[in-house]
């Protein structure tokens, strides 16, 4: 037997063991005071707010206006409202596993709801642009051209001003949502 023939076992780190009891306490305590299911109610009622269609339009109706548009246009007004959703998911949220939590929820509930959108949700690439647009200043404006963009309108003002509508009030209600599940911070 030659030296290079014998495997020497490598411990984990301090650094990665203290880590990994880190989580463990971490989810025991969301767990324990509740805010693990509170997470994963929340994930379940965004994405059953958001995919019926019918009740959507009508109470987004209410605040922006009409919505009659082609199939493409909707879908992506619920792209927005997703992306919407989760930007409020990681700014609320005390912590990232809840974040996690709520987000995994979501997308677990449109594979199982709501498949064929969900193929089509999984490749669109406006995240992408959404995620850079609230990285700016004025970052509704900013997500309302992204909108005008996305929808193929270029520099449409009624697109721009629909998309940063649709931003503020889905924030909104997705804010007094996540408020009302009271998170232990």
């Amino acid at each position: 037997m030659e030296d290079n023939d014998i495997k020497i076992f490598v411990g984990k780190s301090k650094n990665e063991a203290d880590d990994t009891i880190a989580l463990i306490s971490e989810m025991n305590t969301q767990r324990s005071n509740g805010n693990t299911q509170k997470a994963k109610d929340l994930g379940k009622e965004l994405s059953a707010r958001f995919l019926d269609t019918e009740n959507l339009r009508c109470s987004l109706e209410e605040e922006v206006g009409p919505l009659n548009y082609s199939e493409k246009i909707i879908f992506q007004i619920k792209i927005l409202m997703f992306f919407t959703a989760e930007y409020c998911i990681n700014r609320l949220l005390p912590n990232a596993l809840l974040k996690n939590t709520a987000t995994n929820t979501i997308y677990d509930s449109i594979i199982k709801n709501a498949g064929a959108f969900y193929e089509e949700f999984s490749d669109a690439v406006e995240y992408s642009f959404y995620y850079l647009a609230i990285k700016k200043e004025d970052f509704i404006s900013a997500v309302g051209k992204t909108f005008a963009m996305v929808c193929g309108k270029g520099a449409d003002e009624e697109f721009e001003k629909l998309g940063s509508e649709i931003f503020k009030v889905v924030a909104k209600e997705v804010e007094s949502i996540i408020e009302s599940y009271d998170f232990q911070k």
